[in-house]
């Protein structure tokens, strides 16, 4: 495996965040000092260095810093934070209807254990209505209300728990289409505090999520990360909480404003305690999808990414981003460098003599050749990658939609782990055709 890294990936493309395809319910699972093993995981083969920005003026700066160009003084300013994908915004008067629900909700949960007087996980769930689920699929898939032993996450001796409640539409009207009106899921951290149970709420929601306990973020505690999968295309956001006094409180939102957190399509959040003890890191990964290259959503066309997170004491930051190289990576890196009219960086992505068909190839000969055939990859266009499994000729064709012409790009590639270009043929259309 080839592996060179990324100092950092704050230069991911927000604006034209990854494609993403269904995921399936996520799964609870009760991980406390052990590295969380990646089930299903395969490795990033090849990875290579890549920012990927967003199509902005912005754009430009993250993708120059990557590339080694210094950006000037004006493109210095904070960039304006577009929403992440799968958020929606509320009314006041809705956002007020809800915590309205999650408190009367949380105030019947409180009443309902009440009664218990005895850290007994039976009389618990008696006391709940619902069973103790056997299993961790039992718990994140319930369709109905179901209880979870997390485990002592304050080291005070008595387990916590986790209360999956579900919420049936409100109102009389089979058709309602407000969130208001859906079915949606509530989790409860139910503490023991020496006399009686005490109800907290975790997170009110309708999308699928995931659970897991991981190690110590602050000292002599276990902390529950939260992953939801948000939206039609799926991006999982993660938050951490903490218990304290009983307690539970949010400490870190990756959906919140001020996050550097950015979810990927068919993604997956990982926690893991590193070899030399401490926090554990964050892996996110998934697949890319950069602005000035389009993949079409569900194909095999596209490239794997991979990111690194620490924890730094109130929040996790990108440490890492890795990617792995494939002919779709060479050739959306090509595409950027010309985009920055970096012809050197363009040019170590091709062989040479078989791209410029000479004997004698030269950076001035590949210039040259942009300027004068494929002028069009120095200006702010937008490229779409073909479907791999479409009637195209070559797999790896893409294309510029013009006004009034389509232009169709057919590379060519050698061999891995490099798959440098080693052509690049374009034929025009009519845009009547298409």
């Amino acid at each position: 495996m080839t592996i060179l890294d990324e100092g950092d990936g704050r230069g991911y493309n927000e604006i034209y965040p990854m494609r993403k395809t269904h995921r399936s319910l996520g799964r609870f699972s009760n991980q406390f000092q052990p590295p969380l093993v990646c089930r299903g995981k395969k490795a990033l083969l090849f990875l290579i260095p890549l920012a990927v920005f967003a199509w902005s003026a912005d754009s430009r700066k993250s993708l120059a810093l990557v590339l080694g160009q210094e950006p000037n003084d004006s493109a210095k300013q904070a960039p304006s934070r577009p929403g992440k994908p799968g958020e929606t915004s509320s009314t006041p008067t809705t956002s007020n209807l809800v915590s309205g629900l999650e408190e009367s909700d949380l105030a019947l949960v409180q009443s309902a254990v009440n009664a218990v007087h005895a850290p007994d996980a039976r009389v618990l769930a008696e006391a709940l209505g619902t069973d103790l689920a056997s299993t961790n699929e039992d718990f994140a898939d319930s369709p109905s209300d179901a209880l979870e032993q997390l485990g002592d996450l304050d080291g005070d001796g008595v387990p916590e728990y986790v209360l999956k409640r579900i919420r049936i539409a409100s109102g009389d009207a089979p058709n309602a289409t407000t969130e208001i009106d859906l079915k949606s899921w509530e989790l409860f951290l139910l503490a023991w505090n020496g006399a009686g149970w005490r109800v907290s709420l975790l997170k009110q929601d309708f999308e699928p999520f995931e659970m897991t306990v991981i190690s110590s973020l602050f000292a002599g505690s276990h902390q529950i990360a939260l992953v939801v999968f948000a939206g039609p295309t799926v991006v999982p956001y993660p938050s951490i909480y903490q218990l304290k006094d009983h307690v539970v409180s949010l400490v870190w939102d990756g959906r919140s404003d001020d996050s550097d957190y950015q979810g990927y399509a068919r993604g997956k959040v990982e926690f893991r305690v590193p070899e030399s003890g401490g926090a554990p890191l964050m892996i996110i990964s998934g697949r890319a999808d950069p602005g000035l290259m389009h993949f079409p959503m569900g194909s095999k066309r596209g490239f794997d990414v991979q990111a690194r997170y620490v924890w730094g004491g109130k929040s996790y930051a990108p440490n890492k981003t890795e990617y792995s190289a494939n002919e779709d990576h060479t050739l959306y890196q090509f595409i950027a460098a010309l985009h920055l009219h970096d012809f050197h960086s363009a040019y170590a992505l091709i062989d040479p003599p078989k791209f410029l068909k000479t004997d004698q190839p030269s950076l001035e000969i590949f210039r040259k050749q942009i300027e004068g055939l494929w002028p069009e990859f120095l200006d702010d266009q937008i490229f779409e990658a073909s479907d791999a499994d479409s009637m195209a000729t070559n797999p790896f064709e893409f294309v510029l939609a013009l006004e009034d012409k389509l232009y169709v790009y057919t590379p060519s590639f050698g061999a891995g782990p490099k798959y440098f270009l080693t052509g690049l043929e374009r034929r025009e259309e009519s845009g009547a055709e298409h």
